[in-house]
């Protein structure tokens, strides 16, 4: 969600910040008049996309780091005494301010009677919607790499889930057959008991019926913690049985909410590699 409330705030600033100033800037040590733009992006992005700009109207180079000249100008839509632009890129790490001053064949600035305001702005407001269409295509790129990382992950939830309803059902039939086998092996352990409590009370009172009389206790005995631990087994198995149906319910929902979220995910994929195609 921050993602996203970033990238809607950038496209809100990147549309902002659309406008053309003109004023006074400093030029070679001088104050000179300018026409200019701010603007919240990267200095390599900006630089990167005023060269690309200028370079569809001319020469460019660099004179100094954050000075990039076009000359050599072969529009004809600008005035003839226009022969070179500087462009100043001047930043303070939170806003980049592009300035351009419009220059004749000696480096001076151009008047107003040599270069009109509507000629200045249009070149830069060119420049500018270049830059902010650049910006807004790099944002939906990452917009859509940052659906395709939630679509993966609920994704991995969805086989997480699936998977686990799988060991669920499994671990059912287990203790489906678990108790299945139950009856059968209390009936015998009861019935051998029974043969064991009738032997017992069917003896003599020899002292060797004595000692076999002792045995068959003891038999007896175990046989009776034998069945006391079929039952706990049992129960704990009746147990263990509810508790997995109970969560083979709740599996099943998330899986179906996983299921919605994954198809609504796709959907808005879709939509975002449109915005992106869009702006390309």
């Amino acid at each position: 969600m921050k993602n996203l409330i970033l990238v809607l705030f950038c496209f809100f600033f990147s549309n902002l910040s659309a406008q053309v100033y003109q004023g006074q800037n400093l030029y070679g040590g001088r104050n000179e008049s300018s026409y200019f733009i701010f603007s919240n992006q990267d200095e390599k992005d900006i630089q990167k996309d005023l060269e690309e700009y200028l370079n569809s109207f001319g020469k460019t180079s660099k004179p100094s780091k954050y000075v990039i000249r076009l000359d050599k100008i072969k529009n004809s839509e600008l005035p003839a005494e226009l022969t070179t632009v500087d462009v100043i890129i001047e930043n303070n790490k939170k806003i980049q301010k592009v300035s351009f001053f419009f220059l004749d064949k000696n480096l001076d600035i151009l008047t107003s009677f040599q270069l009109k305001e509507r000629e200045a702005k249009g070149f830069v407001e060119k420049f500018q919607k270049f830059t902010v269409g650049n910006h807004e295509a790099k944002l939906a790129l990452e917009n859509v790499k940052m659906v395709e990382s939630s679509l993966n992950d609920t994704k991995k939830d969805q086989s997480k889930i699936e998977k686990s309803l799988e060991s669920n059902l499994k671990d059912q039939e287990k203790l489906g057959k678990k108790l299945d086998a139950s009856p059968e092996m209390l009936t015998k352990a009861l019935s051998e008991k029974e043969e064991i409590v009738g032997a017992l009370y069917n003896g003599n009172e020899t002292e060797a019926d004595k000692k076999a009389k002792e045995e068959l206790e003891k038999a007896s005995n175990k046989k009776e913690k034998e069945i006391q631990k079929i039952q706990k087994e049992k129960e704990k198995a009746e147990t263990k049985l509810s508790k997995k149906e109970a969560e083979f319910d709740k599996l099943k929902d998330e899986l179906f909410k996983a299921k919605t979220l994954v198809k609504s995910l796709e959907t808005v994929l879709k939509d975002a590699n449109s915005v992106l195609n869009d702006l390309k």
